[in-house]
């Protein structure tokens, strides 16, 4: 098998997980490619070469991504429409998508390599399409967790119409808004009051950011539906950003479209992994019994 290793060298202890990464694969014979971004003088691992994950037609058939869950989200969007099978080693603090925990990288590993054939689940990303009246000034964003509008760093409300596949549905005036997948649930659309969905469960959750009205709640639609963001006012600057990372600047001209993006991310999934609600009760720190 190959597998390319990826993540954010950032981290305390990157560079030692990835070398018990690199050990325990060539132990069952699977070949290493390393991100060219890791480049540093002086690495020591065997068996090893370097690659870039966006060629277009990459041979690669695990990636493993090594950091927190913006490690995994920056890995998943560089893949694009060529996605691999993922696998995430968390080394960050509170995060809900990497599969393994740093602490238990070793065993997991081994029982990860120990099975015969790579299962994994799908989850579609979620597409914000941006058209202005002059068509070369469109363009498009994919997120795995969420697409957010907002002001940036003004302290000001912006007010917009959201319009369900050309159907009012309603007005907000609030500090943003956020369209957030299932699986991205728990991000910040959980911080802003947003319910948590479970991610088999195919959805797009809006959540307005601090909304004026009380009456303006978080909605969870089938993520079947095309919905179309508007602007009430004049503004010369709206952020729009995905996952939180790539970010543009547009102004109010300009008509959003979100909805479910036929891009499917694939996330390995094995025996002794733990499961989606053991995460949530220990990230969350839910109080019962085991």
């Amino acid at each position: 098998m190959n597998i390319f290793c990826t993540g954010n060298s950032k981290k305390k202890n990157f560079y030692n997980s990835l070398s018990l990464v690199s050990k325990i694969s060539n132990k069952y014979k699977h070949s290493i490619y390393l991100d060219d971004s890791l480049y540093i003088k002086g690495l020591n691992m065997q068996k090893t070469s370097f690659e870039n994950l966006k060629k277009k037609k990459p041979f690669f058939d695990l990636i493993i991504s090594i950091g927190g869950d913006g490690a995994l989200l920056h890995t998943i969007r560089s893949m694009g429409e060529n996605q691999k099978p993922i696998l995430g080693i968390h080394i960050g603090d509170l995060g809900f998508l990497n599969q393994i925990n740093n602490k238990e990288l070793v065993p997991c590993l081994n029982d990860f390599f120990s099975v015969d054939k790579l299962t994994f689940n799908e989850y579609n990303l979620l597409n914000a399409s941006i058209k202005y009246k002059d068509a070369s000034k469109n363009f498009h964003l994919t997120a795995l967790n969420d697409i957010v509008i907002n002001h940036g760093n003004l302290l000001r409300l912006i007010k917009l119409q959201v319009d369900l596949n050309s159907s009012y549905l309603n007005e907000y005036s609030c500090d943003g808004i956020i369209f957030s997948t299932s699986l991205g649930s728990t991000a910040y659309s959980l911080s802003a009051g947003g319910p948590i969905v479970s991610p088999d469960i195919n959805t797009i959750v809006l959540t307005p950011v601090s909304p004026h009205s009380l009456s303006a709640r978080p909605i969870v639609l089938s993520d079947t539906n095309q919905i179309r963001v508007t602007f009430r006012q004049k503004y010369s600057k709206i952020n729009i950003a995905a996952d939180g990372q790539e970010q543009l600047t547009i102004n109010s001209e300009a008509e959003i479209y979100v909805n479910k993006s036929d891009i499917r991310a694939k996330f390995v999934q094995f025996p002794s992994m733990e499961n989606y609600y053991s995460k949530l009760k220990n990230k969350l720190n839910w109080i019962g019994k085991n």
